[in-house]
């Protein structure tokens, strides 16, 4: 069953006067928005949690909106930012857009445009979302198969030292015996029977079936 309010897009207001919160809250109804009443609160909770926009006022009591905008802008590229301030005045328009802002609105204007821009705003992430999910499954895909590949490469390895390991153990034995027959040392390593190697190799391809079995 699909859970309504986690569907919601979610809202970081920071806002220091609270009654532009019941504002916003009621022109952004259809969205989940949460209120930081300053520049700290609003850092610290932008870093804890996900929201689809971020709104912010150009003055906080504790430090500016745009600072604020530089440092979500470090570990949250693409996430959109809103500001809603009421100096509307053009420095300050340049300085929001240069520090990472998507739009600058001043709190004087229509409350219909805040709700439209906050709208155009997120539908933009919407749209990103399908190539970013599919970025996401193409880096999963070649991670599983990076991961398949070293796996059979440690089992090939693995095969190789338990064949050389056993080889190593037959031909001991063998030289023993070839030894105890009156052979010597250099006969014995010149007449190794290379039908033995040739065995093994065939052991290790059946080996390799079962594996893959």
């Amino acid at each position: 069953m699909a859970n309504p309010e986690r569907e919601r897009k979610h809202v970081l207001l920071v806002e220091d006067q609270e009654d532009m919160w019941n504002v916003v809250a009621f022109i952004l109804e259809d969205y989940k928005v949460t209120f930081a009443r300053d520049f700290e609160e609003g850092l610290r909770l932008a870093k804890r949690r996900y929201f689809d926009i971020y709104i912010l006022d150009h003055c906080l009591p504790d430090g500016s909106g745009v600072g604020l905008c530089r440092l979500i802008r470090e570990f949250d590229p693409h996430t959109p930012i809103l500001f809603y301030s009421a100096a509307d005045y053009g420095l300050d328009k340049q300085e929001a857009l240069r520090a990472g802002a998507k739009a600058v609105l001043a709190k004087s204007i229509n409350f219909g445009e805040l709700k439209h821009e906050v709208a155009q705003l997120t539908s933009v992430i919407d749209k990103r979302d399908v190539d970013a999910r599919q970025a996401e499954i193409t880096a999963i895909i070649e991670e599983l198969a990076s991961r398949q590949m070293k796996i059979a490469e440690r089992i090939e390895r693995a095969i190789m030292k338990y064949l050389r390991a056993e080889e190593k153990i037959i031909r001991l034995k063998a030289e023993k015996a070839f030894l105890a027959a009156g052979g010597t040392r250099g006969d014995f390593a010149r007449q190794w029977p290379s039908v033995f190697r040739e065995e093994m190799r065939g052991r290790r391809g059946s080996g390799d079936e079962k594996l893959k079995r």
